[in-house]
């Protein structure tokens, strides 16, 4: 029996959005979830993921913020009807959404629909009053067998990416980024999403690596995992690909448990639980050198998620001096290296490498790149360099831009009301003679005074009479 619907979930956009996508109406398992392709074998997220080359999100927060750094807009073209089931076929007296909250907020350079039936309601509902032609991809259902998750990749970024400009964040000195996560915080997500997030880019970079390099489903990966936040990004990275069924061997200096920074100790602990009822994962806590060239040597690819963005020194303390020596010697056999967010011994800010310091495969550096990446001899440590884009930074960067801007604008003015330093003022009084009020005009006239302009003769006297 037909049932009928009301849609009931709010539309993902912002000023920002450059092209709209469209469903038809939320499936029983979207609406009981509340938010859009919610049944776990539905592919949409996965495929719009694969076409950006990103971890696919996990969390309903990840899949807003991965439509508003793409600037996509995602919505139904359906607001009320009788629908039997998840059927779109059986879909009678549609309503229409108020799609005008989108067209006029954003400029929507093209609209897709997610399936014949979208496209249908939208060229019949829609397509008129707002003069955009739809555009209608595959259907990323289950029920649309006949197309794989590559064959839909291919149509969706063909389809998305001809519309999008990708977001290219300037490099910011490594303060100012500590700044911009203090502010993503209070705009309401928490460090600890950004370094699950982190993590889930680490394993999906070095996945890819040892996809290059040959390696399938047999590949083993070695984490080297330090006492920081850097080393919470590891730990996440270790339960993602210990979940994916990969081997893993964690290599630490600390135990989770004596883990003290926040909150790499809860990724580290959560991670300690996946990998501990895993037969192909391990936790080499404090190796002694023969037991981490062990490790080593089981690898296809090692994380380096040893010391991050706050190194600055020009050594390296043991034991990771010699983990990075070990790591170096291996790579020169053949180990690939994928480095969080800076490789080890290497200052973010000045790009200066210490004594040992990482050799690179790749790296992954979080939110925005950093100074130090930039240099032209930074690339013999950090190998090819990637962005990972945790958290949707465009507003933040626009709002800090302006701030800027006003404070700038606002110096100025103090400093031209400010008083003259003693040397103007000398220059001034040496000059006074030849100076003027500026509020007169060139007959010496004051507008503002209260005394009435002279009128001048019409003939003047001649002054070499």
């Amino acid at each position: 029996m037909p049932e009928h619907v009301v849609h009931g979930i709010d539309p993902v956009f912002d000023r920002n959005s450059r092209v709209l996508v469209l469903g038809s109406i939320p499936s029983p398992k979207s609406r009981e979830e509340g938010f859009f392709y919610g049944h776990p074998r539905n592919r949409f997220w996965q495929v719009l993921a694969a076409a950006f080359d990103e971890p696919a999100p996990a969390t309903i927060e990840d899949k807003r913020d991965l439509l508003l750094r793409r600037h996509i807009a995602l919505w139904d073209v359906v607001a009320s009807c009788d629908i039997e089931g998840a059927s779109d076929a059986s879909i009678r007296n549609a309503k229409p959404n108020d799609l005008d909250r989108i067209f006029s907020t954003a400029d929507i350079e093209a609209v897709f629909a997610t399936g014949a039936k979208a496209g249908e309601l939208y060229a019949r509902l829609c397509e008129k009053r707002f003069g955009k032609p739809c555009t209608t991809l595959p259907s990323t259902s289950p029920a649309n067998a006949k197309e794989s998750v590559e064959s839909l990749t291919k149509a969706y970024a063909a389809a998305l990416l001809e519309h999008l400009n990708p977001f290219e964040p300037p490099v910011l000195d490594v303060k100012r980024v500590v700044e911009l996560e203090r502010r993503i915080e209070d705009a309401g997500t928490p460090l600890s999403t950004l370094m699950r997030r982190a993590g889930r880019a680490l394993a999906h970079k070095a996945r890819a690596v040892a996809e290059a390099a040959g390696c399938g489903a047999d590949a083993r990966f070695a984490i080297l995992c330090g006492n920081g936040n850097n080393g919470g990004d590891g730990w996440v990275a270790a339960r993602v690909l210990t979940e994916e069924g990969f081997g893993v061997d964690v290599i630490c200096a600390t135990t989770p448990a004596d883990i003290t920074a926040h909150p790499a100790r809860a990724a580290a602990l959560e991670a300690q639980r996946v990998l501990e009822g895993r037969p192909n994962a391990r936790i080499v806590a404090r190796p002694d050198a023969a037991a981490f060239k062990a490790a080593l040597a089981r690898a296809h690819v090692a994380i380096d998620a040893l010391l991050g963005t706050g190194f600055e020194h020009d050594t390296v303390r043991a034991p990771f001096d010699g983990w990075i020596e070990a790591v170096c010697d291996a790579r020169s056999r053949g180990l690939r290296v994928v480095a969080a967010d800076v490789p080890s011994g290497m200052n973010a800010q000045t790009g200066k490498a210490a004594r040992p310091c990482i050799k690179a495969d790749a790296t992954v550096t979080m939110i925005a790149s950093k100074p130090g990446l930039a240099t032209p001899y930074a690339f013999a440590f950090c190998g090819e360099t990637s962005i990972a884009s945790i958290a949707y930074i465009e507003p933040l960067l626009a709002d800090a831009s302006r701030g800027a801007e006003q404070a700038e604008y606002a110096s100025a003015c103090v400093e031209n009301d400010a008083a003259p330093s003693p040397a103007k003022a000398a220059k001034r009084d040496a000059n006074a003679e030849f100076l003027r009020a500026e509020a007169e005009d060139d007959d010496g006239y004051d507008p503002y005074s209260d005394r009435k302009p002279e009128p001048e003769p019409l003939f003047q006297s001649d002054p070499w009479s």
